[in-house]
């Protein structure tokens, strides 16, 4: 049986399984599809992104992109680049709401997985009946398809944030200059490192649980002047003003879950990560940072502790850089607008 690629349309018995093919189908022929591709997908096991060719040509095109740095409304659901990012770190598919599943868990649930290919295939639109009128709903069938957009689709796992890395790019532009250092307290999946890198900044990043999939991206794409720290940000004080600019996505106490392990700030209660965690990492910001440079907080304004504890360190914000989105056609709140915002310090001191 030939091996699965993660974004190709699943072939059976010599014919592709797309939208035009099982659109053709009745209901009985679409439900006995269900086995035979339950077991190509047992078959196969979970499988991560493994196209480099394409990734290494999202890097030329983030490169190559040019942000309006006079706005300070920015679109918040631009893809570019993001693939890169899916593509190296595997821990994106682990990433969850407190007990709750991941994408991977569900995959594992032989029940759950038989669900999601029959959504798939557009049997949860039981109206159709191949003859009379209505909803022939179909996909084209690849593993992408099913394992993670199904399940988005389905509402089984919620979606991971993700910083992305066009804003990453504009943020790097706009508060620092070429050659400059960028320091990013929270390296998660390596969209500050694109932006960064992309725009010939030196990138210092430091996360407790990315660090080692974020060196191979350095590696694969050829990142120059990077730097990366396994560590949490409260532990990390580098020379006193040797940053030109810092800003990150700190992780929220209470809004999603990737690993039970005790580096991770959330997992050792609120105390810590307020009074050790956050207060520490602060303290350290100001330090490392050039005075009257730039600190960027990115958090939703719900978690207003981490933006009074910021301001007590650096005062009131001078700008606020707006991230407008338009929820997923995946979500309970689809096409409504939300924004959040970078909330911009000046380091004086």
């Amino acid at each position: 049986m030939a091996t699965l690629r993660f974004d190709k349309v699943i072939e059976l018995n010599g014919q592709k399984l797309d939208k035009h093919y099982i659109q053709s189908l009745s209901k009985e022929q679409r439900i006995d599809l269900i086995d035979p591709i339950f077991q190509i997908l047992r078959n196969n096991g979970w499988i991560f992104p493994d196209d480099l060719a394409k990734v290494k040509k999202s890097w030329k095109a983030l490169q190559a992109y040019q942000p309006d740095l006079t706005s300070m409304e920015l679109f918040n659901n631009s893809s570019l680049a993001t693939d890169i990012c899916k593509h190296f770190c595997h821990k994106f598919y682990l990433a969850t709401e407190r007990n709750k599943p991941t994408l991977i868990d569900n995959f594992a649930n032989d029940t759950i997985l038989r669900r999601i290919i029959a959504n798939r295939l557009g049997l949860d639109w039981i109206d159709y009946d191949g003859k009379g009128p209505g909803v022939n709903e179909a996909f084209n069938l690849s593993f992408k398809m099913m394992a993670i957009q199904g399940q988005r689709s389905m509402r089984l796992v919620n979606s991971t944030s993700m910083f992305k890395p066009s804003i990453a790019k504009y943020m790097a532009l706009k508060y620092s200059q070429e050659d400059e250092t960028i320091l990013d307290i929270s390296a998660g999946f390596g969209g500050r490192m694109l932006g960064a890198v992309s725009c010939h900044r030196k990138y210092i990043g430091i996360d407790p649980w990315t660090t080692d999939e974020l060196t191979i991206m350095a590696q694969e794409l050829e990142l120059p002047n990077v730097e990366l720290i396994n560590s949490g940000s409260e532990n990390v004080r580098l020379s006193e003003n040797s940053i030109d600019f810092c800003y990150s996505s700190p992780p929220y106490f209470d809004q999603e879950y990737y690993t039970s392990d005790i580096t991770q700030a959330y997992n050792q209660g609120d105390d810590y990560f307020y009074g050790t965690y956050w207060k520490q990492t602060l303290d350290n910001v100001k330090y490392m940072l050039k005075p009257d440079k730039w600190f960027g907080l990115n958090v939703l304004a719900k978690y207003d502790r981490m933006i009074t504890m910021a301001k007590e360190q650096f005062g009131e914000p001078i700008e606020q850089v707006s991230l407008r989105t338009i929820r997923s056609h995946l979500g309970k709140k689809a096409g409504v607008e939300k924004a959040e915002y970078v909330y911009m310090f000046r380091n004086n001191k």
